[in-house]
């Protein structure tokens, strides 16, 4: 080996090889992979989530069956506040058409009774303050 240039190859070659064998080893490729532990606290973690999830659909099925249940309720309410007003409605208008007809029925002049003669209107006034009077004295 005369050649430097064929030497300096060589030895690179060499050197390359002997990472690359080096890589190759050190990966194992031949053994299988460990089982990967899993922490407890993450199995735990994992289960709280399932059980939240869980949780949270049933949840949201109560919710969705009570608003429905609200829904029915309101248009019902509704629908008896409507009605009672009308009927108060009625009410008051079948008070008014009584007391109406009730007004006609005191104008009507009767020829059975004679009226009364209304009482006089007796007003009573405060008695009247004594005059004011100033003093100076000095």
């Amino acid at each position: 080996m005369t050649n430097n240039l064929g030497r300096s190859y060589t030895v690179v070659l060499a050197i390359f090889v002997f990472f690359l064998s080096w890589a190759v080893i050190a990966a194992r490729p031949w053994a299988e992979a460990p089982a990967a532990k899993i922490d407890p606290r993450i199995a735990a973690l994992n289960a709280r989530e399932r059980r939240l999830n869980k949780d949270a659909i049933e949840i949201r099925a109560i919710v969705q069956k009570r608003w429905a249940e609200y829904r029915v309720r309101l248009v019902n309410r509704k629908h008896l506040i409507v009605t009672r007003k009308k009927a108060q409605q009625a009410l008051i208008a079948q008070q008014a058409l009584a007391a109406q007809q009730a007004q006609v029925v005191r104008q009507a002049p009767s020829y059975h009774s004679t009226a009364a003669p209304s009482a006089p209107i007796v007003r009573v006034a405060p008695p009247a303050a004594p005059p004011v009077t100033k003093t100076k004295t000095s």
